[in-house]
């Protein structure tokens, strides 16, 4: 089992040889760093569970290129540790919420502890220590790094480095946590902000663990929120990390969430009846999120998958004439922009390019085959605006 944070890629000598890597211009990410927040970012407040707002900020186009570089030329050289999930560059069954309670199996006490506003107490001060303790990098790079990543001196929900940050926050203290709670037979998880120790006694007093991680997050400045700290011992009711039940050795799913499941692809099969209603954009939002919950039985390897699935596909939603528009406007706009590329093209052009093509591909879904000949000149016209590097 791994239960290092590693860096794998190569040092970065000075903020030259960071633009270099980035593949950017120094000028431009001199000037990103000092821009004010307003112009990095638009935010806008969504209400969290306890009523208090939260901040979620979206990149400008010029923070979201740079921050994109770093995720992709920096934090993807990162191994992570086995104990840590969500967020973080994997295949879809290894690090995510089903694998996390996998971990927890058969467990008949489970301490749940969560990291007060986890994002708002990363600060910049502790972006930076992560740049240069974890990657290695000197101050000056490391400082130009943290203002790249911040906004209001923390880490902003939304940022596309932020869930990254957050998942490597906690690098200096947690292999050590981990292996000092594997020595009491405890099993450590971490999902983002959400700590989760199980363990096999059901009547595990959990008082000291509960000090030791509040005292590793305190010397990090990452309070524990007391609110929401919750021990489940195993009885009448199953157990569940992740609202996933974890009292059998595979993860399962109650009756009632499965239940839940089998109501919502009721409920589309009845509009799907409809006249043209599978045509609709909104059909396909609804069907999109019956397609996510079927999804979640298949990863738990639930029975009813299968059949489900089989009904989901006999009620998919159909192509029309708007999607046909939406080709050939798209198409336009590709054609506008392509000279203006360099290179493999910006994101937002090849964004633009790969949705076109999926939209061609879903023209061909239709029952009738109606739009296949007006897909593959659709096609042949949009590949002519293929990035490659030149």
């Amino acid at each position: 089992m791994n239960t290092k944070f590693e860096f794998l890629g190569s040092p970065i000598k000075d903020i030259d040889h960071l633009a270099e890597i980035l593949d950017l211009d120094i000028n431009d990410i001199l000037f990103a760093a000092q821009l004010d927040d307003a112009d990095r970012y638009t935010s806008r407040s969504i209400a969290k569970p306890d009523g208090r707002e939260r901040i979620v900020y979206n990149p400008k186009p010029i923070f979201r290129k740079i921050q994109r570089r770093i995720k992709n030329r920096l934090f993807t050289q990162i191994s992570w540790p086995d104990f840590v999930f969500g967020s973080i560059p994997a295949d879809e069954k290894s690090h995510d919420f089903i694998e996390c309670a996998q971990q927890h199996c058969l467990a008949q006490s489970v301490l749940k502890l969560d990291i007060e506003d986890f994002f708002d107490n990363i600060t910049m001060r502790l972006v930076q220590d992560i740049f240069e303790d974890f990657f290695h990098y000197p101050e000056d790079v490391s400082e130009i790094l943290a203002q790249l990543c911040c906004v209001d001196l923390k880490v902003p929900q939304g940022g596309i480095t932020s869930s990254y940050l957050a998942s490597i926050a906690l690098f200096s203290l947690e292999e050590k946590l981990f292996l000092r709670l594997k020595s009491k037979k405890l099993t450590y998880t971490r999902y983002v902000d959400d700590i989760t120790i199980s363990s096999k006694n059901r009547d595990f007093n959990y008082e000291s663990i509960i000090n030791i991680v509040e005292n590793l997050l305190n010397s990090i400045n990452l309070p524990l929120n007391k609110k929401k700290i919750e021990v489940n011992r195993f009885s009448s009711t199953p157990l569940k990390v992740h609202n996933i039940r974890i009292d059998f050795k595979e993860p399962k799913y109650d009756k009632s969430e499965v239940k839940n499941i089998r109501a919502a692809i009721h409920r589309l099969s009845e509009l799907a009846k409809k006249p043209n209603h599978r045509t609709h954009y909104f059909y396909r939002i609804d069907f999109n999120r019956c397609q996510g919950l079927v999804s979640k039985l298949r990863r738990v390897n639930h029975p009813s998958y299968l059949k489900l699935q089989d009904r989901l596909n006999k009620i998919a939603p159909i192509p029309n004439n708007a999607d046909v528009k939406y080709i050939k406007d798209s198409i336009i706009e590709l054609i506008k922009y392509f000279p203006q590329q360099k290179g493999e093209g910006s994101y937002v052009y090849n964004k633009r390019f790969f949705k076109t093509q999926s939209r061609i591909g879903f023209l061909k879904s239709h029952p009738k085959k109606i739009y296949n000949d007006l897909a593959v000149q659709l096609n042949t016209e949009l590949q002519l605006y293929r990035m490659r590097e030149k």
